[in-house]
């Protein structure tokens, strides 16, 4: 792992952590760094992750817990109207199919429920990674992964088409990463 990339992961759901709350699903749950940590008010956890083998092993390591294999950009999550929270952290800039991903988010969020979507903002996508990644900072890899990149306007007009309210944005990192809350009316 790049030398950084344990730091910016705990800034990131230090961000999210106020928004944690009842039902949540994270997608791109990766190590599920969220059910090592006792202090979020979760009544059930579903993470959903694209490898099969990482789901096996999560699901081993917490029994408490439900994994989905999934492929976001393809697959429906098929979980309608049961969770108060959508984690996507560090995940929604790998999608290809940004319209499909956020019409499920809306399908899975209960009324009143919220989404936290962390993001690189362009300054942090486009130029701190790069220059980053080619000193050992962050990983290589994400440079070519990062397939879009947001901004305030854009998670607005993402939300209303998929029937969803950015109800909040703001910027972190020095303005390199930045947390969208959506909210299902």
């Amino acid at each position: 792992m790049a030398l950084l990339s344990t730091f910016i992961a705990t800034q990131r759901y230090a961000e999210v952590t106020p928004y944690i709350k009842g039902n949540v699903l994270e997608l791109g749950c990766q190590n599920s760094l969220l059910l090592g940590n006792s202090n979020y008010n979760i009544s059930k956890y579903y993470g959903v992750e694209k490898s099969t083998n990482l789901v096996n092993k999560l699901t081993k390591q917490y029994p408490d817990a439900t994994f989905l294999q999934r492929d976001l950009d393809r697959d429906t999550l098929g979980l309608d109207n049961i969770f108060d929270c959508v984690l996507m952290v560090a995940l929604i800039e790998h999608l290809y199919n940004q319209k499909f991903v956020f019409e499920g988010v809306a399908r899975a969020l209960k009324s009143g429920g919220i989404a936290a979507i962390t993001t690189p903002t362009m300054l942090g996508n486009d130029i701190i990674l790069p220059l980053g990644a080619s000193i050992g900072l962050f990983s290589k890899a994400a440079v070519e992964q990062h397939i879009v990149v947001y901004n305030r306007t854009r998670f607005r007009n993402i939300a209303k088409t998929a029937g969803l309210t950015l109800k909040h944005h703001h910027y972190f990192q020095m303005f390199c990463n930045q947390i969208a809350i959506l909210e299902k009316p």
